[in-house]
């Protein structure tokens, strides 16, 4: 069984973080609280107006960042690394790690607990992806349309996010993308997340 949902810009929370704004795409349970770290998982995306900002404190939880527009310098104190992140380049890291980071972009976050593993791609014309994940968002960047294995043909338009759950990991979703946008060009963010059993 496939559960599909569409979410549009009325769906989406919008707040001002200290470097910018925060826009809350997705958060599960519905009934969490992002600000009182009560929550499985998280999706959103934010602008970063300062040149230099230092990443919130989300002990407990995993994240993956990445730019949608501009190229980040972050610099991991607690990893003693410095990574030059290109857009559309996933940046894994840990909650507790305290960064800094220079430039300012548009960004894309998720935020997850310990019993998920998470995963996050850019998505080109004419790609194809075979996932797995119980959990699979796709977030337009353009109008494109979207086709798979147990899915309709569905008209995406830019910032809205598709939401796809599987209740089994029975079986790979194959997902295709089709857009008029030149090849190469990413036409949405793939973002995934794999239930991890408790032991």
């Amino acid at each position: 069984m496939t559960n599909v949902t569409l979410l549009r810009a009325k769906d989406f929370q919008v707040s001002d973080w200290s470097g910018g704004k925060t826009k809350q795409l997705y958060l599960s349970p519905p009934t969490g609280h992002y600000g009182k770290r009560d929550f499985d998982y998280r999706l959103s995306t934010a602008t970063v107006e300062l040149t230099e900002s230092q990443f919130s404190d989300l002990s407990g939880f995993h994240r993956i960042l990445m730019s949608l527009d501009h190229t980040l310098y972050l610099h991991n104190a607690s990893r003693q690394e410095k990574t030059v992140l290109a857009p559309f380049t996933p940046y894994i890291f840990e909650g507790s790690d305290s960064i800094t980071s220079r430039g300012t972009c548009t960004d894309f976050n998720l935020i997850y607990s310990d019993h998920y593993q998470g995963q996050m791609i850019a998505i080109s014309d004419g790609q194809e992806l075979s996932r797995d994940e119980e959990i699979q968002f796709i977030y337009a960047l353009g109008d494109l349309t979207v086709t798979g294995t147990d899915l309709p043909a569905l008209n995406l338009e830019a910032e809205q996010l598709l939401i796809v759950e599987q209740e089994t990991q029975a079986t790979e979703l194959q997902i295709m993308f089709s857009s008029n946008q030149p090849k190469g060009v990413p036409l949405a963010i793939w973002a995934g997340l794999k239930h991890i059993p408790a032991k």
